[in-house]
């Protein structure tokens, strides 16, 4: 050990390495440290258990790593900070430069002294290494089987793998590891620079930032995504990322060996199917329950063996292959390729088996559908709590946790009860709070076996860490479209996420570790980079492409919707306070925005191709929406067409007469006719395709997440803008038979949907000649597996009966 403890010194990372200011400041630890090094004679204690960890690999290291550049004899206990140490033996200069540059900069406007394009700090580029970056992609190799998993970019062997620009964080740092205690979270997942500043807030500086100049070409120079923080294991530089190819071959029990193509992820074995039943049997009790749900003793009651119960084996299985087949893609949180029911964590198995219950395709027949609703209800309802008791719920906490959490807050907002959506909208708090308290995210996975863990252990970690990553993007992404679908308050903000977009879907879908090596290889030779999420917002809101996948596309567009939403916020804040505008006023900024939702839908359509496709859906709807939202308030307008209940608070008719006033108002501005355009065109998308005017369209059975409510949305604006300007219709047609509706409702898209442009609706007549359309889509809401469904036909036959008064 003493040998070791020699060896390691000029790279150890505890803090007796370090200078004594940093000694002094390290000791002064709170009293309630609980994570203590039980090594002889060392006596140290951290209060985070991913410290300690840290700290024991000087004692015990499992590898010393050695720099083998000439005449330097640097040793290091992590390959990450011998390989970053490497790297700065010939980028020294560079980097002393870009540090020097920033450390004058403080001292003025930052946005206003960034680097240009040609700046010294920038690393060179050759004519194919921009010409790489830049070109349209071609068309991705892979089958459409893999849906919404879009890969663009060069190809290789016939694996897509997506384009990165842009670099990460390469400040000068010395090369022991960071105090991290002095720090406020060691890894990071929302990165706000102090403890006095709210992260509820749009930050001036990041305003004024994401509204200045473009980036250059390829991103290099200081950014807001390169404002000082910690250099954290998220950005790809790290070990586990760049070499992949030092993975030796699977033992044959490893995970990826026993994922062979007979089995599925779906399959779970009798003995982890008992274990979930005796979880709910003992736990999952009728104290403080909900009338609205199913009772534990019907569900479990029969023959809970026989094939067609709604816990049997089979069942069960379905309900997992139905999360991989019909969800996963649309939030791909969960890592597939290493996925085993067997070996995932009880309560977030549960979370997957609710939302693929919800989620059975319609073959399977009505009964089947409603006995799994009914489960899905059930389990949503007691799960909650069981994950806020389990122990690793407690900060730090896991990362299945935070999984779980999410999975179910989608089922609770977008596929369940009232009661349960009012229940998420409450506790998404709870999850944002306990993943800003940081999370335990070193040590062993959910995945690991004894067997596997030494072969794959780089594997592995790399796998935590991006998932980590797309858990923190995947609350954003909640957060910002709920706020903007439901009215809900936004509670994250865009510069919290100071990470690398999500990584190229090659490499999240390879199903070994020689295949990540693969893709990884051919990543690194051609000089790839991760975009990070600030400075592709920024390329966006310039019309820049982004090369990214459809998961990262649908964080680009979320980063949008909550700088809308955040700046609106303020400017309604200012003009009540009677002073004056910033960032050139509203219309400066809105417009702004409103040309990037056509930016970010253009360098979609480019990454996509002519094909139609699951993921044109999802653009269509998500660009639909941004539009809408830009210029409607969905609770006004609702209230407009007779809501009486609205987040919990029922309206009055004070209420009522103030919305009615202000819509009048919108409807007679060019902020309306915007989004009716958008409205429409949106709606015709649909309604207008041959295969949905032969098959019709039924709600419970669709799918893709939010596509029922914005429909819905949508069809709320058309009818504010027809009603609020042309009255109730003069001479009322007679819809009796559902062909009736469905031709009335397609004569009105092709005529009123067919303009050009927002100003020709303003002189257009029959604008409120939408009855068909309302007639179909509440049918069409009718009988749902989501309750606010049910309230949206409730609705929208309100204003069916507005329009015939």
């Amino acid at each position: 050990m003493q040998e070791n403890a020699a060896l390691m010194k000029p790279g150890m990372t505890d803090d007796e390495q370090q200078p004594s200011k940093r000694r002094r400041r390290s000791r002064r630890a709170p009293s309630d440290r609980k994570f203590d090094c039980t090594h002889e004679g060392c006596g140290k204690s951290y209060s985070r258990a991913e410290h300690l960890y840290r700290h024991q690999l000087n004692h015990s290291p499992k590898q010393i790593f050695r720099c083998d550049y000439p005449n330097c004899h640097r040793a290091f206990v992590r390959q990450d900070l011998c390989i970053r140490h490497r790297e700065r033996h010939t980028t020294r200069g560079s980097q002393l430069q870009k540090r020097d540059s920033f450390a004058s900069a403080k001292h003025n406007d930052p946005f206003k002294s960034m680097a240009p394009a040609s700046s010294p700090s920038s690393p060179s580029m050759t004519a194919a290494d921009y010409s790489l970056m830049t070109d349209p992609a071609p068309k991705s190799k892979s089958p459409p089987s893999a849906t919404y998993q879009m890969s663009t970019g060069i190809d290789v062997g016939g694996l897509p793998v997506s384009g990165y620009t842009d670099i990460t964080s390469s400040f000068d740092q010395p090369d022991t590891m960071l105090d991290f205690d002095s720090m406020s979270n060691a890894y990071p997942i929302f990165g706000g620079e102090t403890y006095n500043r709210s992260p509820f807030a749009m930050a001036d500086d990041f305003a004024a930032w994401l509204f200045s100049e473009p980036l250059a070409p390829l991103g290099f120079g200081t950014g807001y995504g390169m404002m000082p923080m910690v250099q954290n294991q998220f950005y790809m530089n790290e070990a586990s990322y760049n070499n992949i190819c030092s993975v030796i071959p699977q033992h044959p029990m490893s995970v990826t060996s026993i994922l062979d193509s007979g089995n599925l992820p779906a399959l779970i074995s009798r003995e982890k199917r008992q274990e979930l039943l005796q979880l709910i049997s003992s736990r999952f009790n009728e104290a403080a329950y909900s009338a609205d749900v199913k009772r534990k003793d019907a569900l479990m009651d029969g023959d809970i063996d026989d094939e067609r119960h709604v816990l049997s084996l089979r069942m069960i299985q379905t309900y997992i292959g139905s999360y991989w087949y019909h969800f996963h893609s649309q939030l791909p949180i969960l890592h597939q390729p290493t996925f085993s029911a067997d070996r995932t964590p009880n309560l977030l198995l549960l979370a997957i088996i609710t939302i693929g219950a919800a989620t059975l395709d319609k073959a399977h027949g009505h009964p089947t559908i409603q006995a799994a609703s009914d489960l899905a209800s059930f389990i949503a309802w007691h799960l909650r709590w069981e994950i806020f008791m389990d122990a690793d719920f407690r900060p730090p906490a896991k990362l299945w946790v935070f999984q779980a959490l999410l999975l179910l807050e989608v089922y609770e907002k977008a596929l369940s009860t009232r009661a349960l959506h009012e229940r998420a909208h409450i506790h998404h708090d709870t999850t944002l709070t306990l993943m800003r308290r940081g999370s335990s995210l070193i040590g062993r996975t959910s995945f690991d076996t004894p067997e596997s863990r030494e072969e794959d252990e780089s594997w592995t970690h790399w796998i935590k860490a991006e998932a980590t990553r797309r858990v923190a993007f995947a609350a954003f992404v909640l957060d910002s479209t709920h706020a903007t679908m439901f009215g809900h308050s936004a509670k994250m903000v865009a510069h919290e996420l100071r990470l690398p977009l999500p990584c190229d879907e090659a490499l999240w879908a390879a199903t070994s570790a020689a295949e990540v090596a693969r893709v990884q290889s051919s990543l690194q030779s051609h000089g790839v980079r991760p975009v990070m999420f600030l400075d592709g917002l920024k390329r966006t809101l310039n019309g820049q492409p982004v090369r990214t996948n459809a998961f990262g596309r649908t964080i680009l567009l979320s980063g949008l919707l909550s700088v809308n939403w955040h700046l609106n916020q303020r400017d309604l804040q200012v003009s009540s306070l009677g002073v004056g505008q910033t960032l050139g006023g509203r219309d400066k900024w809105r417009t702004s925005l409103l040309r990037a939702f056509d930016n970010w839908r253009r360098d979609y359509d480019e990454a996509l191709g002519p094909t139609p496709s699951a993921e044109t859906e999802s653009r269509d709807v998500m660009h639909g929406l941004a539009h809408m939202a830009s210029h409607v308030d969905i609770a006004e307008i609702q209230i407009f067409a007779g809501a009486g209940r609205l987040m919990g608070r029922s309206i009055t008719s004070r209420d009522y007469t103030a919305a009615r006033e202000k819509t009048e108002r919108w409807a007679t501005k060019a902020s309306a006719r915007d989004a009716t355009f958008y409205a429409l065109k949106f709606l015709s998308a649909w309604f207008l395709d041959p295969t949905v005017q032969a098959s019709g369209y039924v709600a419970r059975d669709d799918n893709l997440l939010h596509r029922p409510w914005v429909m819905y949305f949508a069809a709320l604006v058309v009818w504010t803008y027809g009603f609020a300007l042309d009255g109730p219709l003069q001479m009322r047609p007679v819809l009796s038979t559902p062909a009736d509706r469905q031709r009335d409702m397609e004569i009105y898209l092709q005529r009123v949907g067919g303009v050009n442009e927002p100003n020709d609706l303003e002189n257009m007549k029959g604008r409120n000649q939408c009855l068909g359309l309302l007639m179909v889509l509440r049918d069409a809401f009718a009988n749902p597996r989501w309750e606010l469904l049910g309230e949206a036909a409730q609705l929208l036959d309100s204003c069916i009966t507005k329009l015939q008064f």
